[in-house]
């Protein structure tokens, strides 16, 4: 059996709002509350992004938000 990342769980230990991890990660925010509420579970791809997401968080805002030069 597949591990899903506890998507609300790695969202509150960063302490964002549904709103506010959903921007800062690029994930539609419709699809967060699918996963969070167990409507939808994540393909293999966004299960291996929220596995990073929860491991350095800081890593994947850089890459999406890199600092102007």
């Amino acid at each position: 059996m597949k591990r899903t990342p506890q998507v609300r769980t790695i969202r509150r230990a960063l302490g964002l709002s549904q709103e506010e991890f959903a921007t800062r990660f690029h994930i539609p925010l419709g699809t967060l509350r699918d996963w969070e509420q167990g409507r939808k579970d994540p393909d293999a791809a966004a299960r291996a992004y929220l596995v990073v997401i929860g491991r350095n968080p800081e890593a994947v805002s850089e890459a999406l938000h890199p600092a102007p030069s």
